[in-house]
């Protein structure tokens, strides 16, 4: 049976959300599922799931560790180790462990599960659980982010469009920005990332004000629950 979005979300959502992850609605980036979660107070981690091609009950994920919560971030001086997906973090014999016939070549780094098996689906989760402390602890990684200008221009971006959000200070027109909601992400959040790019003179078209607005919504959505979750003494 062909794997289609809403199911591939609905069989892989209950689990990764037990893990800490949030999923968010999202038909602009390329992904079938995508789920994020706060890791500190600089740092988030994004999971973006994919369906195969040609394999119609496959699915694929891909973790992306940033200042940021967009998925497939890899241009400018943004480090390589950034996206990666789950089988590329597992030992070799683990590979062979979670490793599927019918979709995977012999060898090979990548693992593509099965959305029509159970057992599939839960080994899937369980990778991900495994892998997640060693995307997320590798010092070398953390300290390429810091020095990458690009990550740090878009943190600096959302920073200031949940700020502005925050402050409720709209006024304007806008030419880039969509006319309804996108994602369930309310119109303002656009119209500000729109007014954030103006203002910082870079690169202003409809695709970077969904980037920088959807990006800095799920940012602030992730905020409130990991402030929520720290205990004051």
């Amino acid at each position: 049976m062909k794997l289609s979005k809403a199911k591939l979300i609905k069989l892989t959502k209950p689990g990764l959300v037990r893990l800490g992850f949030k999923e968010f609605k999202d038909t602009k980036s390329g992904a079938q599922g995508l789920f994020c979660k706060k890791i500190n107070s600089e740092y988030y981690l994004t999971l973006a799931l994919t369906i195969h091609r040609y394999y119609y009950s496959a699915f694929v994920g891909e973790f992306t560790f940033s200042k940021c919560t967009t998925p497939y971030l890899d241009w400018g001086d943004m480090p390589k180790g950034m996206n990666i997906r789950l089988g590329h973090l597992l030992t070799p014999k683990e590979r062979s462990f979670y490793h599927e016939d019918e979709f995977n070549i012999s060898g090979a780094s990548d693992i593509w599960w099965d959305g029509n098996n159970e057992r599939s689906v839960s080994d899937f989760l369980n990778v991900v659980e495994l892998t997640e402390s060693r995307m997320i602890n590798q010092t070398d990684l953390i300290l390429k982010i810091n020095q990458s200008k690009e990550i740090n221009i878009l943190a600096i971006y959302s920073k200031q469009v949940k700020n502005i959000v925050s402050a409720n200070q709209v006024a304007g027109k806008y030419s880039f920005s969509p006319i309804k909601e996108v994602d369930d992400i309310p119109l303002i959040w656009f119209n500000v990332a729109e007014m954030v790019l103006k203002n910082n003179k870079d690169t202003l078209n409809y695709h970077t004000v969904i980037r920088l607005a959807s990006d800095a919504y799920r940012q602030d959505q992730l905020d409130k629950t990991y402030k929520s979750l720290i205990v004051v003494d």
